[in-house]
């Protein structure tokens, strides 16, 4: 139930309710004007901005006169900001941006408090309006699904994952929707950089967004999140190049992908401690042996070199004679940190890529009777 839940994710972590008052921005920086009633003077506020963790960190003080107080400063971009203030219940959250920002709101719920002013801030009102529907849906269903799951009520648990099926394509929908209305909004970078990480989209469509972005949204910390991110995935997504790369073989020798692609070429991540790799090591050979004199080649990419390994290269050698692994290897063996499995944004392994005869990456992961399948597809057998 996953999918469904991100837009509500992306609700709470800036929720908040509008005033309909408007303000005049300021260019010169930023004055946050805060009421919170029933709080007696003397007690402190803090503004705080997340670091690169995602963790409020402080940004300034205040003190609270007469239930109210003032953040002043500067940003170059708009960022998440977190209001918290001692002695009161939860936290404000709102886009801390250039310009005149007025806040209003209650000890007892300061998730609750009315924001109004600052070009972002007052999209983020009318993306809340709009969402409200589809997030009360999600939470009812949230309720009705974790009732029936201790329950083990197997009806009401069908019926609810499939209004979970109905809601995961709304709130898809909804969100393209609105960022292809709102193609200039901070909000709309939050929402690709969210969709990006869940797979609710394609790191292609995440680069295209961030390509037209304006420039004081692209060096937005979420921002380059989302190019780092979009431009990682595509340089191993299904129809690109598959990015050119060298290491040392066993013997000391560079060798790189370019120098060994065939008509169709296997790129296996694998390690000499990762049983999944060596129990389908044996498939792979019986397949490289049947089809390498058709044009299939291999290149095998050890990730050896954990920390806990004593010596690795004995480790991967020794793994290589005993799978009878006969086509090029290579290994910086430098583990999960190694540079070739960054570059192909290889979190866990066996890990595979397929290229086709131009080098494009047109299938991943594939074991077993789906490999050896899609190596005779290409081959034309």
């Amino acid at each position: 139930m996953k999918k469904v839940f991100v837009i509500t994710s992306v609700i709470g972590t800036l929720l908040f309710t509008s005033c309909d008052k408007k303000t005049q921005n300021s260019t010169d920086g930023y004055t946050i004007e805060t009421t919170i009633n029933g709080l007696p003077d003397g007690v402190r506020a803090f503004l705080k901005t997340s670091n690169e963790k995602g963790v409020p960190q402080p940004k300034d003080t205040a003190v609270i006169q007469n239930g109210k107080f003032t953040f002043t400063g500067k940003v170059t971009h708009p960022e998440l900001g977190f209001i918290y203030v001692n002695g009161a219940e939860g936290n404000i959250n709102l886009l801390l941006e250039n310009g005149n920002i007025t806040i209003e709101a209650d000890r007892q719920n300061l998730s609750a408090a009315k924001v109004s002013g600052g070009k972002h801030n007052q999209e983020y009102v009318n993306f809340i309006e709009e969402s409200k529907v589809l997030a009360e849906k999600v939470q009812t269903v949230r309720a009705r699904y974790q009732k029936a799951i201790a329950s083990k009520d197997t009806a009401v648990i069908n019926t609810a994952k499939a209004e979970v099926a109905s809601l995961d394509k709304q709130a898809i929908q909804y969100q393209e929707k609105y960022v292809l209305e709102h193609p200039d909004s901070y909000i709309s970078v939050m929402l690709v950089d969210r969709m990006l990480r869940n797979k609710l989209t394609t790191p292609k469509k995440a680069k295209q967004f961030f390509d037209a972005l304006p420039d004081d949204l692209k060096k937005t910390r979420v921002g380059e999140n989302l190019y780092t991110k979009s431009t990682e995935l595509l340089r191993s997504s299904l129809g690109s190049v598959a990015p050119n790369f060298s290491a040392p073989n066993p013997e000391g020798k560079t060798i790189a992908l370019n120098d060994i692609k065939g008509k169709v070429t296997i790129i296996d991540f694998w390690a000499a401690w990762c049983g999944p790799c060596r129990r389908e090591n044996p498939n792979v050979v019986k397949i490289y042996e049947k089809y390498h004199k058709d044009g299939l080649e291999i290149i095998g990419v050890s990730l050896d070199g954990r920390p806990n390994q004593n010596n690795a290269k004995e480790d991967w050698l020794r793994a290589i004679k005993t799978d009878g692994l006969t086509w090029p290897q290579v290994s910086n063996l430098d583990g999960f940190r190694d540079a070739i499995a960054r570059t192909y944004n290889v979190r866990s392994i066996p890990a595979t890529f397929i290229l086709n005869e131009k080098g494009e990456i047109v299938d991943r992961n594939l074991r077993g009777a789906s490999l050896e399948a899609k190596i005779k597809e290409l081959l034309g057998k």
